[in-house]
């Protein structure tokens, strides 16, 4: 496809203009991008490390809550306690004490046997928990946070309600006697609300949220947005124990859920379908101290709304600079290709013949203004060319229609036809002017037709043949004498192209003075 010059120049200009912020756009922000992305990732690793180590730290601070008050005087004495014993009230206001001022649920001690012998909550008093994994746990040695799991007796909720299933969770720890023999078992009820609220404590963003799961694939804290998850209909209470964390539509675990419980510490900076149905990134840590996955996510969308909002600031600003770039190139290829163009045109204009164009544009002094000054010039000489060889083809058609003799031209061979003649020519012939000649064939003006081919036989070997007499015809069929001189005319390689000649009527006196006999 042709393309005009002013396209030409105006494609130029805005290609070498917006190749910088093209080039940018190209190879410039993927990697800004690339970089903004793994900050972002980086940040969220960190929160969820963080998170991870706040929930460890918590829970070993629960853990020595417990060692601590299991060392108490009145632990070792209080196992075997029966309600109404001296110390049972003192052991009883200490234990209230520990619950009140680092916020647990409850507190209780049990003797060897499982039994509680001491509770701050009375109704507990008297049970037995030798089969929970609790006890068994501390009563061989060892200090034991549970998982958090459905409470089996009543327990006031967030509502100040008594609510049997509540989350709950145990830290227990033996009490020793004498010469560390294990009498016994101290056990904090803790507030599984006060692990939740740690883990929203540290808020990132509008959708930025931390929570434990369990082995199984349940959320143990809280949800941000449990009211949302309400709505719907994935949760009728609380997240805790409650919200199973699949993809939604199928029976799987999210990627971040499935990757922490199977042990696997890692994120996904790519995104995931979480169980909302939201893409996000995560960040996820396995606690096999605790059972627990620590998972750490955001809406994929915020997160990265910086690295968007990138793409469109800089996709909007190469939009921005690019209009005016158009709109400027468009007028400065038209100002530097209207002189080329003007001069296209008069020059396609000249060649059709007309010779009175001229280029308007020679005040410039570049050398387009030379150049338009030297066509001017150019045309002027054309001009004055053509009007001196006009006029001198005027006079010698003037000379050649007024002479008697006739003078032709035509096609070479037998056969050929009168491609020119002037009026003297057509007259003697019968026609009333040139053009009316012009086109017939020559061979059709001889009463003898051999006459033409012994002319075109000897104009092939000599080129001339002066004074050739004739028997010609006129188109009304009438005979006369006719005398000629012809010349066959040939071009740079040899080849014949024409026959020019002078034909002139001759008298019969004239003929048969000079004998009638034709050459041989």
């Amino acid at each position: 496809m042709k393309i005009s010059i002013k396209k030409y120049i105006i494609l130029l200009l805005i290609i070498f203009t917006l190749l910088p912020f093209v080039l940018l756009r190209i190879v410039a922000y993927p990697k800004i991008n690339s970089d903004l992305k793994t900050v972002i990732m980086d940040n969220l690793r960190i929160i969820g490390h963080k998170q991870t180590e706040l929930v460890t730290t918590w829970m070993r601070e629960r853990m020595k809550d417990a060692i601590v008050v299991a060392s108490n005087p009145y632990m070792a004495n209080s196992v075997n306690f029966k309600r109404g014993d001296g110390n049972f009230e003192n052991t009883l206001q200490y234990l209230e004490k520990v619950v009140a001022e680092y916020g647990y649920k409850g507190a209780f001690v049990a003797d060897a046997k499982g039994i509680v012998t001491v509770a701050t909550v009375e109704d507990n008093i008297g049970r037995d928990i030798s089969k929970t994994d609790y006890f068994k746990h501390a009563i061989e040695g060892r200090t034991y946070a549970s998982s958090i799991m459905p409470s089996d007796v009543p327990l006031i909720n967030e509502y100040e309600e008594k609510e049997v299933g509540l989350p709950t969770m145990f830290v227990t720890t033996p009490v020793k006697g004498k010469e560390d023999a294990i009498i016994g078992v101290v056990a904090l009820r803790i507030h599984v609300g006060m692990l939740s609220n740690l883990l929203q404590s540290y808020k990132f963003g509008k959708t930025g949220e931390t929570f434990l799961v369990n082995s199984e694939g349940y959320m143990l804290t809280e949800s941000r947005f449990t009211d949302q998850l309400k709505n719907l209909g994935l949760i009728k209470t609380r997240s805790a124990l409650e919200l199973k964390l699949l993809k939604p539509g199928t029976n799987k675990l999210t990627y971040g859920v499935e990757q922490c419980i199977a042990g696997n510490n890692g994120s996904d900076a790519k995104g995931y379908t979480d169980y909302a149905g939201i893409s996000v990134l995560g960040v996820w840590n396995w606690l096999p101290e605790f059972n627990w996955g620590v998972v750490t996510e955001i809406d994929r969308g915020e997160a990265y709304g910086a690295a968007y909002n990138l793409k469109y600031i800089v996709t909007a600003l190469l939009l921005a600079i690019a209009f005016p770039i158009v709109v400027v190139a468009y007028f400065v290829g038209k100002k530097f290709s209207y002189p080329i163009i003007h001069l296209t045109e008069i020059t396609e204009k000249m060649a059709a013949g007309d010779l009175t164009q001229r280029a308007d544009i020679t005040s410039r002094e570049d050398e387009i203004g030379v150049l338009a000054t030297s066509f001017n010039t150019m045309a002027d000489n054309l001009a004055k060319k053509k009007k001196e060889t006009e006029e001198s083809e005027k006079r010698y058609r003037e000379i050649f229609d007024y002479l008697q003799a006739g003078i032709y031209q035509c096609e070479p061979g037998t056969y050929g036809v009168f491609t020119w003649v002037n009026q003297a020519c057509a007259e003697m012939f019968g026609y009333k002017s040139p053009e009316e000649m012009i086109g017939t064939t020559v061979k059709d003006i001889y009463v003898d037709p051999e006459d033409r081919e012994r002319l075109v036989k000897k104009l092939e070997t000599e080129g001339v043949w002066k004074d050739f007499r004739s028997l010609c015809k006129k188109k009304n069929g009438e005979t006369f004498n006719t005398e000629r001189t012809s010349n066959l005319i040939r071009d740079a390689e040899g080849k014949s192209v024409r026959i020019v000649g002078v034909i002139r009527e001759i008298s019969k006196g004239k003929l048969a003075d000079s004998g009638t006999k034709k050459p041989e």
